[in-house]
């Protein structure tokens, strides 16, 4: 059996304890993995227990931090006491005493902490004993093995492979090395804004919802009169093809078209959103910021995340000649399509989207705590070079001179990160999203007058 244990995050609690001693219970001894080793009976106040356990812990303390976070944010796990077979327990000691133990082999190394769990089983209560090694980092020292132990001279180097933990190969080595000299080499870039302004417009909520709201009335329309369709059609079956339609009968029941109206509806206000974002980019002055290495090393995958006011909407600025794919409504209820022809595309899983598609490049707009938060594409830095980020168009109803944003920065082959405040300057406009959606359609004043005219 394979291990079942969700490893996304940290074992904290003893509820997630015991349910990763039970799963070891469930599991078979290949299971264990970079981040978790298990022991069925060790005694740390024995040479061979303190050892075994101070061999885990360096194997674990030895790992790569880009390696280490994959799993349980960083953390490892030693459980002793407990294999796929059974488990056993072991004498439990006070922690000043395994502390001194497990110092002889240790050093100065103290970023684990321990504890005994509690766990009933058909002999009665066992203690399972279960060292949490906290995450390696960029910086961090090699720690090797300081007293001998049988073949083991002091000096040795162990890290934790995939199942087991042996001395590290010459490879391993060279990369603790590196991220030991990690420790000096912070990163160290600046984000300066090119040009932009939040634009201040408006709210268009309202008219959004008086839009979707009309077109919802006028399609649901469609079921009141479906029925009274099927008369007329009944009594004059071949009359013409929308009667031939009838004889294969729409299979949509009334909550159904109504699931397809919503969805359509949803789509449709995307787009709406997305106009309104072409609008505003073109009348508005998107935000561009501008990422620099002032530095002589190289940086890799720096990724620069921009949070802004949660009253801010922000938008992955479109190019002024892209259209907007407005979503299809749903087909007219109560007629049926003949087989082979209109269904062919539903078949075949093909949807009109509601806007462009964004390339897997386009910056990540989320909203998270309150906060509207633009995660841009990682880039990689030379010395001195300076790199544009892709533009935003961001805009707000909520009348401001400026809004105050914080952007930080990180890369992936040095440590820490840079974090920093932005103010971006406020620019009232004037935009209704009527007036954008007509433009958009080439619909003017005098054409719509005429169309009431001749109504």
């Amino acid at each position: 059996m394979t291990l079942d244990f969700n490893a996304d995050e940290p074992v904290v609690g003893l509820a997630r304890q015991r349910e990763l001693i039970r799963a070891v219970g469930n599991a078979s001894s290949a299971d264990e993995t970079r981040w978790l080793e298990w022991k069925s009976q060790h005694d740390v106040s024995k040479a061979a227990g303190a050892f075994a356990v101070s061999k885990a812990i360096l194997g674990f303390a030895n790992r790569m931090p880009d390696v280490a976070e994959q799993w349980a944010g960083g953390h490892a796990y030693l459980l002793v006491g407990v294999d796929e077979d059974a488990i056993y327990g072991v004498p439990t000691h006070d922690v000043e005493k395994v502390d001194s133990w497990l110092r002889r082999y240790l050093g100065e190394f103290s970023r684990y902490q321990f504890t005994y769990v509690p766990m009933d089983t058909d002999e009665g209560k066992r203690h399972v004993m279960l060292v949490d090694v906290s995450p390696p980092r960029w910086g961090d020292l090699i720690h090797p093995l300081h007293k001998e132990h049988q073949n083991y001279r002091p000096g040795t180097v162990f890290h934790r492979y995939a199942g087991k933990t042996e001395p590290a190969r010459p490879a391993e080595i060279y990369a603790l090395t590196d991220r030991a000299r990690r420790a000096t080499k912070r990163v160290n870039v600046d984000v300066t804004m090119t040009t932009g302004t939040v634009a201040v417009l408006a709210p268009t909520e309202d008219a959004r919802r008086t839009i979707t709201d009309y077109l919802r009335e006028a399609i649901m329309r469609q079921v009141d009169a479906a029925d009274e369709k099927k008369k007329a059609a009944a009594s004059n079956l071949f009359k013409d093809f929308s009667a031939l339609q009838n004889l294969w009968p729409d299979s949509r029941s009334p909550e159904e078209f109504r699931q397809e109206v919503d969805e359509y509806l949803g789509d449709f206000d995307l787009a709406m959103q997305h106009a309104l974002a072409q609008a505003v980019s073109a009348a508005g002055t998107p935000l561009t910021l501008t990422l620099t290495n002032p530095g002589e090393d190289n940086l890799a995958q720096v990724e620069v995340v921009l949070s802004l006011p949660g009253t801010v909407t922000a938008h992955v600025t479109a190019d002024a000649e892209e259209e907007v794919d407005w979503p299809h409504q749903p087909a007219k209820y109560g007629e049926g399509t003949m087989p082979g022809f209109a269904g062919l595309p539903a078949v075949l899983g093909v949807r009109p989207p509601a806007y462009h598609l964004l390339s897997p490049q386009s910056p990540d707009i989320e909203q998270q705590d309150g906060r509207t938060v633009i995660r841009f594409a990682p880039v990689d830095l030379r010395p001195h070079e300076a790199v544009a980020l892709d533009p935003i168009t961001v805009y707000s109803s909520q009348e401001a001179d400026s809004f105050l944003s914080e952007w930080r920065a990180t890369a992936t082959n040095v440590s820490s990160k840079v974090q920093r405040s932005l103010s971006i300057p406020a620019q009232r406009l004037e935009l209704d999203l009527r007036d954008a959606l007509r433009a958009m359609h080439g619909i003017d004043d005098d054409a719509e007058q005429e169309e009431g005219g001749d109504g």
